[in-house]
């Protein structure tokens, strides 16, 4: 989808719906009109009652994805909630008030793929019914939940069986001895594996952030929106936007300075310098990175370089300092 002045898809007509809805998504208004998050109880398979107030979800934020994982390392799932509208990111952190016990089970393959996907687990508990639980390599809408899968046990639960059907081979029956975390391997009996467990990672003084590079699967048109400084006819080029106020924008600089990008015409940006001269042009910049990751309403990150391959078509974009082995790697690539 070629860029065109709006940001958005040039052969839809101005009196298009799907032109104004996508419009009107690229200012940051919400995609689903202000409704509220909801959340369903399962009443024995029997019906749902909504609990969207008790719960706490019921939160206006334009919601996208949802992926559950044990992140506290308690026994129980805990959600996170990835938003449009409000917070980008909600951690929501599973407290149970009950003392409620859990079966967190993490698998292996042998003879299937070694993630264990499309393994089928059920597992049998005295005096109720069987719960059934499946590794998948999606959970919903654009989220991707933990691959360890939790049964949740209640008080005086009595475990008789677990069954796995892994893919492709006969069904293993494995003895649980009880509530826990384990891990099973393909073929073998199970092993007590002790929760994981999180770790914050704070940046140190001057300490770059995680490289984050996105190289597109099609390449994107955009002649219009970058440019392309005289001599660099023929090369890959470079643009890199920076901020006079960004500390990792002059160790990019710095870095660049010391060891400049291999086989690129290099052009730095200036925030500040192109919004007194050309705010258009820098609008665009920022459309361009908007339309690949969807945060409208807010300023693209800088340190932020574009690499647009010989026939001005963008071909990846680096957030925050750009990785040299990567950012070279793309490059010869090309």
């Amino acid at each position: 989808m070629p860029l065109g002045d709006s940001g958005i898809n040039p052969g839809l007509e101005a009196s298009d719906p799907a032109r104004e809805l996508q419009a009107a998504v690229r200012r940051g208004e919400s995609f689903s009109g202000r409704e509220r998050h909801v959340t369903l109880r399962n009443e024995a398979g029997r019906t749902f009652t909504d609990i969207s107030g008790v719960s706490g979800l019921d939160l206006p934020d334009d919601g996208r994805a949802a992926c559950f994982t044990d992140w506290d390392a308690d026994g129980d799932p805990d959600l996170w909630v990835s938003n449009r509208g409000g917070p980008v990111l909600r951690y929501f952190q599973n407290d149970n008030p009950s003392g409620g016990r859990g079966l967190g089970l993490r698998l292996v393959g042998t003879d299937c793929n070694r993630d264990a996907i499309g393994t089928r687990a059920v597992l049998y508990l005295k005096g109720q019914p069987p719960q059934a639980r499946e590794v998948t390599a999606g959970s919903g809408f654009l989220a991707q939940s933990s691959k360890t899968l939790h049964f949740g046990l209640g008080t005086g639960a009595e475990i008789e069986k677990l069954v796995v059907h892994w893919p492709g081979g006969a069904p293993q029956t494995i003895a649980v001895p009880g509530p826990g975390s384990f891990l099973v391997r393909q073929g073998a009996a199970p092993e007590k594996a002790p929760l994981p467990t999180t770790v914050d990672h704070p940046r140190r003084p001057g300490e770059p952030p995680p490289p984050d590079r996105t190289f597109l699967a099609q390449r994107l048109p955009v002649a219009t929106v970058f440019g392309r400084p005289a001599g660099s006819a023929g090369r890959p080029m470079l643009v890199a936007l920076t901020s006079e106020s960004c500390p990792d924008c002059a160790a990019q600089l710095a870095d660049w300075a010391a060891e400049p990008p291999p086989g690129v015409a290099l052009q730095i940006v200036r925030v500040e310098a192109l919004a007194a001269e050309d705010p258009g042009r820098l609008r665009l910049m920022q459309l361009a990175h908007d339309h690949l990751f969807d945060i409208a309403g807010r300023p693209a990150p800088t340190p932020l370089s574009f690499l647009i391959d010989p026939g001005a078509r963008l071909c990846a974009i680096y957030r925050g300092r750009a990785d040299p082995a990567a950012l070279a790697d793309d490059i010869s690539n090309l």
